[in-house]
């Protein structure tokens, strides 16, 4: 099921993607062509509420861009440890920091799941001056403590492999957002430099963010795409920094379930992953996520 994110988050970047050339101050975007969209022969292309929906999540996964973020911090995870789950998986620990960000405010924490709305955890979050989050004022001991155990805030979030889980740490003033996105168990390819991540963007229907990094910067690099027999070429074009990000629907006509594979060709390096995809959100696939690196 689709589900946006909330209506804070939708009106304050509602002006960006009516009009993409601008921010809500009126100064360029510097990144308003970061997502193309793929299908495969046969599909239908994703309707205007789904790229509406992708559009949310890339924007949040960049950190909510300049005009929600104009500082640039972003939410950094460190994970800490293990613990089982009531239904007896078992969810790895994380602390959470936000370098940078002043200690003389109240937070609250957002989270928002694949398919899920946006949940608003009540608990008062504050910070040290490392940007740790923590369950009450610093100590004057904790000032500077990159580590609290028992006083820092922590998550343990559920989730499969690609599974991305997305928070918004805001002030309670309402001046100050800061995003991160924290994918537990990433699917992810590095060949010499360049590197290539799968996400899962939604279940139904099964939808993938395609994420390049490490590329050449201002650059086409030439993406393959395949699924089932379909093939797709693609072609990504990098900003500033190599990056680039393609979204899209991995099923093709006629199958319920397969594999997706993606592979970007840049000098010297061709990252590919692979990655099974279901159009019965609930039935499990027969494969299992890999990595692999080609020359």
């Amino acid at each position: 099921m689709m589900a946006l994110p909330s209506r804070r988050i939708v009106c304050l970047s509602l002006c960006v993607l009516l009009n993409p050339a601008f921010f809500c101050n009126g100064q360029d975007s510097r990144r308003s062509d970061a997502i193309h969209f793929f299908h495969f022969d046969g599909q239908q292309p994703p309707s205007k509420e789904l790229r509406l929906l992708l559009q949310h999540e890339v924007m949040w996964d960049d950190s909510g861009q300049d005009f929600l973020n104009p500082s640039g911090l972003h939410l950094v995870f460190e994970k800490i440890g293990e613990q089982a789950t009531p239904d007896g998986r078992v969810a790895s620990r994380f602390r959470v920091s936000a370098p940078g960000a002043p200690e003389d405010k109240v937070f609250a924490l957002e989270t928002w799941p694949v398919d899920k709305k946006v949940i608003v955890d009540p608990t008062d979050i504050y910070l040290n001056g490392q940007g740790l989050l923590m369950i009450h004022r610093p100590k004057p001991e904790q000032e500077l403590s990159f580590k609290a155990p028992g006083d820092e805030f922590e998550i343990a979030p559920a989730a499969q492999s690609a599974e991305p889980i997305r928070y918004l740490l805001s002030s309670k003033d309402g001046q100050l957002m800061i995003f991160g996105t924290l994918v537990p168990h990433p699917v992810t390819a590095d060949d010499h430099g360049c590197g290539l991540e799968v996400r899962i963007a939604q279940s139904e229907p099964a939808t993938f963010l395609i994420i390049a990094h490490g590329f050449p910067a201002k650059a086409r690099i030439p993406l393959v795409l395949q699924s089932e027999g379909s093939v797709a070429s693609e072609m990504l074009v990098t900003d500033a920094n190599g990056h680039a990000v393609m979204a899209g629907i991995p099923s093709v006509q006629g199958k319920a379930q397969g594999t997706f594979k993606a592979a970007a060709e840049g000098p010297g390096c061709l990252p590919s992953i692979v990655m099974p995809w279901s159009a019965d959100p609930n039935a499990a696939p027969e494969k299992t996520p890999e990595k692999t690196r080609k020359r």
